[in-house]
């Protein structure tokens, strides 16, 4: 599976690389190129990545990798690190920049940090703004954020954000969700719950102006949910209730039955 940044090198040394796709076939096809010759390769697929995947590191700090067994004879490693490296800055510039990169990779836990003190009168009108919202996405938050960031930045950034929020605090709200609500509300509450995850994801890309499957809800959509998130609130519902949790057991401190 490519990885961020990937590049193709030809001859000369030339390198080539996609805005929206870090996948080695999309680069030679955009590009027509030519990669396999009668006596071997024409070219030699690379990737320069961070260590566990986190791009927030510095890119000076990236590891270089010839992602294939054979290389053409005029494949030079220091020159071709070194162009390399060099289109890494322009990689970095179009897809690094605009976007909360550093949080993105060391993300907010809303259950592991002391929720602000809101009136609940402001809790409730939060949880019916985004009740209301919620009612007009044709498809899932995640569906929508996924496409929209795809669209931004490429597979390949949406993904490797994806993972590190998803491992950073999906697991813990989905647990403490869980020991909230108990097993006879979960699955509906679960669903709402994964929509804050969702919505923190797409709140991490400012830049995106336009959600996909949101009918025309505004450039803001998931304000309702971000503002709870930042505060220390994750809403769930259950078909039947809408709650409120807050701290590192999910606990209840407001409910609304629509």
């Amino acid at each position: 599976m490519c990885k961020c940044a990937s590049f193709v090198i030809t001859k000369g040394p030339k390198v080539w690389w996609l805005l929206k796709s870090d996948s080695h076939n999309d680069i030679i096809q955009a590009y027509k190129l030519h990669v396999d010759g009668l006596r071997g390769p024409n070219a030699v697929s690379v990737e320069i990545s961070p260590d566990n995947d986190d791009l927030s590191l510095p890119i000076n700090t990236w590891k270089y990798k010839v992602d294939q067994d054979v290389v053409p004879k005029w494949y030079n490693a220091e020159d071709c690190e070194k162009e390399c490296r060099a289109e890494l800055k322009a990689w970095s510039k179009a897809k690094l920049t605009g976007w909360k990169l550093y949080e993105a990779f060391h993300p907010i836990n809303p259950l592991k940090i002391k929720a602000k003190q809101i009136a609940k009168e402001t809790l409730l009108a939060l949880m019916q703004e985004w009740a209301s919202v919620r009612a007009g996405v044709r498809d899932s938050v995640g569906d929508s954020v996924r496409a929209s960031v795809r669209d931004s930045v490429g597979v390949s950034v949406r993904d490797s954000v994806g993972d590190s929020v998803g491992d950073s605090v999906r697991d813990s709200v989905r647990d403490s969700v869980w020991d909230s609500v108990g097993y006879s509300a979960w699955d509906r509450a679960w669903d709402s719950a994964w929509d804050s995850v969702g919505a923190y994801i797409g709140g991490l890309f400012p830049n995106i102006t336009e959600w996909k499957y949101t009918k025309n809800l505004g450039p803001d959509p998931w304000r309702p949910l971000l503002t709870l998130w930042y505060a220390g609130y994750v809403p769930s519902f259950d078909g039947t209730k809408w709650r409120l949790h807050a701290g590192k057991k999910a606990k209840i401190v407001l409910e609304w039955t629509p």
